[in-house]
């Protein structure tokens, strides 16, 4: 049961975002909320849980999509993208999650980063560069609720 509440919570911030809540996730699993404290004593376990399965999942993908003969930057891109969806600031803010929660995804995404910057070629500090850029762009996105494809599609054939 663990794992499908991670599974869910995963799921449920990502299509619901700040309408994302314990009580949403117990009506879907057809649950109830104190099942979901049974497994998790309070809202920053459950995150921490859910966000440790995400990066673990993601970053899996990263290294998959690296090892192609023919990497595809707009895969990891999109992957990236994802993650920043994920780890936006109002989502922090409303559910009032703990610093250590924001400070681990924030490692989590320089992981992602360096497992995705490996397959684009130039130095560290050309690389630090396009995640300035990248970043930016995204955190962007993100705010705005327009869909990446096409900015990450021109991102690309920039790079």
């Amino acid at each position: 049961m663990r794992e499908k509440i991670i599974e869910a919570s995963i799921e449920a911030l990502k299509k619901e975002g700040l309408k994302f809540s314990v009580d949403t996730l117990a009506d879907g699993l057809k649950i109830s909320k104190k099942t979901v404290y049974k497994f998790f004593p309070d809202k920053q376990a459950l995150a921490l849980a859910l966000y440790e399965k995400y990066y673990s999942d993601t970053l899996g993908k990263v290294k998959a999509l690296v090892r192609r003969d023919a990497v595809c930057k707009e895969a990891l891109l999109l992957l990236y993208f994802d993650a920043k969806m994920m780890t936006r600031k109002e989502i922090f803010n409303k559910y009032a999650l703990h610093e250590a929660v924001y400070a681990f995804t924030a490692r989590q995404n320089d992981t992602l980063w360096s497992a995705i910057s490996v397959s684009w070629d130039g130095s560290a500090e050309d690389k630090q560069t396009l995640r300035l850029i990248v970043d930016g762009t995204f955190e962007k996105l993100c705010t705005q609720g327009v869909s990446p494809n096409d900015v990450i599609k021109r991102l690309v054939d920039w790079i």
